[in-house]
């Protein structure tokens, strides 16, 4: 079985694409590939004409900037030996981006919905709801086109769920920015996706506009 198995899409700018399928389908390895992540054994990753998928990684990391992922344990994805104002930093220390560190965690935090007091806390003393926010800002901090969320409510109870699902499309209008989103509840679909493709064994088996789908 391949993990992904001709997979053949297209994203336009300022879309907003929701893949779809049961656990194991290979949604999170397509998101993971398309951002180079994991690397493709066969065919091509284009972004904005270029061509990224034989890139090394020392070609493609000034690239990374315009990309980025919120992956799907927000716990994990967060070291927990640094702090919210260290995390969030991160991105501008790795680019070598000068910034106005307390200004920045500021501006990032009152982005996503969180107070400035949660800057000197370690992951573990975060709620599920707010770890996710930070996991968000971090991955918007350097103001990517394309946003790749994988399972952006997993582990949530609906009221976060309703919350973060409304934070992300705020923003998605906001910063106009491209989004995948991969999950496997369906309600997500008709309330942010404007397209939907639904992946079965490794394979896109259908995709159209969310409300037809």
């Amino acid at each position: 079985i391949r993990a992904v198995d001709g997979v053949d899409l297209e994203l336009h700018r300022g879309e907003t694409l929701v893949l779809v399928g049961e656990s194991g389908s290979g949604k999170t390895t397509l998101g993971r590939t398309i951002l180079r992540l994991e690397n493709p054994t066969n065919g091509d990753i284009i972004i904005d004409g270029q061509s990224i998928a034989a890139m090394s990684q020392l070609q493609i990391r000034p690239m990374r900037s315009r990309m980025q992922m919120i992956f799907q344990d927000p716990f994990s994805s967060l070291s927990p030996r640094k702090t919210v104002a260290t995390l969030l930093l991160e991105p501008f220390k790795i680019h070598r981006i000068p910034v106005n560190g307390p200004q920045k965690v500021e501006e990032l935090l009152s982005m996503v919905g969180l107070s400035s007091e949660q800057a000197d806390k370690f992951p573990h003393q975060l709620s599920g709801g707010q770890a996710r926010r930070v996991g968000i800002a971090r991955a918007l901090a350097l103001h990517p086109e394309l946003l790749v969320a994988d399972e952006p409510t997993a582990g949530l109870d609906v009221s976060v769920a309703a919350e973060v699902l409304n934070l992300l499309k705020e923003l998605r209008e906001k910063l106009n920015l491209t989004c995948i989103i991969i999950t496997h509840n369906l309600n997500i679909t008709s309330f942010i996706a404007d397209r939907v493709a639904v992946m079965y064994l490794g394979k896109i088996v259908e995709m159209g506009k969310s409300d037809q789908l």
